[in-house]
């Protein structure tokens, strides 16, 4: 008997199983997720359709050999009692990968709809009680509105996880757009919205930052809404890795929220708050810093070495960004943005 096996996940995940070790114990081990809820074989919720090779399955008691399979019919096992005997290829429906959370669509109530500013405006929802409608979130990923006519739009989630069943959404209304003016006229008049969370690769998990790695992260707009959850998550957790929050608007009157910013610099020594304003001449009594908020960024960093960027933002000024810090030996694994997962990058001239 061999000391391990080969386990293939869905034709697309590679581990390595040890001896005796069972198939929801292999997975575990590695961070990965599946339905399971007794763990003795009784309930038979964690099932695996075999591929390729053979498994002893403790309870019920029976070896499956994929070769024997003569039938139409998938040989199946139940992962939390079946143990390899041989290299083996499984199907798992519902497999999450580690990190990797799953989607869901809730109902939600509407407790808040405040107005920020001129156009702005924060949508606190409650998600509903745990058990089979939990929803998890990782910090700086997105959720979805699904109006009732099938219309959805996608905004960044502006709290931490640490803040359980409350979510807070930054909303920019957009008069001339009609997706923009249904959604905020359904969230006015409307005591529930239905939900799709959590969406996008862009986050950060507190856990997996090391240290000494400096974060900056550069917002546009309502960008600040991701910025907003990943630092209060970073905060939550007591980290201390140094913070850059540069937040670029066009006008002074565009931002909102200023305050929260400014206090998380005031109370900890490590956050760094640089707003920027493109348009000075259009914004009456601004002191701060001027210009586009890539060049601000370039102005305040000689080197990128351990530093990692979170950019929210459109994907203009995104890829301007990146183009400007390359330039100064960043590389794009350096770069988290959802930009690059619905808007390529363009062809370099």
């Amino acid at each position: 008997m061999a000391d391990f096996y080969r386990l293939v996940l869905n034709d697309q995940y590679r581990l390595v199983a040890e001896n005796g070790e069972t198939l929801l114990q292999t997975m575990q081990r590695y961070g990965y997720r599946m339905r399971t809820s007794c763990r003795n074989g009784v309930c038979e919720i964690c099932e695996a359709e075999l591929l390729e090779g053979r498994l002893q399955q403790r309870y019920p008691a029976k070896l499956i050999d994929s070769s024997d399979n003569e039938t139409e019919c998938p040989a199946v096992a139940l992962a939390c009692t079946s143990v390899p005997l041989t290299d083996v290829r499984v199907k798992i429906k519902g497999l999450l990968a580690p990190g990797e959370l799953s989607v869901k669509k809730l109902v939600c109530d509407i407790t808040q709809i405040e107005q920020l500013n001129h156009d702005v405006y924060r949508v606190r929802l409650h998600l509903p009680a745990t058990g089979t409608l939990a929803a998890e979130f990782h910090a700086g990923q997105y959720l979805d509105i699904l109006l009732p006519d099938g219309k959805q739009a996608s905004f960044s989630i502006g709290s931490a996880p640490e803040q359980g069943r409350e979510l807070e959404l930054h909303i920019r209304h957009i008069p001339d757009s009609e997706m923009s003016n249904a959604i905020v006229q359904h969230l006015q008049n409307n005591p529930t919205v239905e939900i799709e969370i959590p969406k996008g690769e862009c986050y950060l998990q507190a856990e997996k930052i090391a240290a000494d790695t400096a974060v900056i992260f550069a917002a546009a707009s309502t960008g600040f809404a991701q910025v907003k959850s990943v630092v209060e998550h970073l905060l939550a957790n007591q980290h201390s890795n140094p913070i850059y929050i540069y937040w670029g608007a066009r006008v002074e009157e565009d931002m909102y929220l200023e305050r929260l910013p400014q206090q998380w610099a005031a109370e900890h020594t490590n956050v760094h708050f640089i707003p920027v304003v493109s348009e000075p001449e259009n914004s009456p009594g601004w002191n701060g810093r001027t210009g586009l908020l890539p060049a601000a960024v370039l102005e305040d960093f000689s080197s990128f070495e351990n530093v990692e960027v979170f950019a929210s933002g459109s994907p203009a000024m995104v890829y301007a960004l990146l183009d400007a810090c390359e330039d100064k030996g960043f590389s794009q694994q350096q770069m988290h943005s959802d930009v690059f997962s619905y808007a390529p990058r363009p062809a370099k001239a």
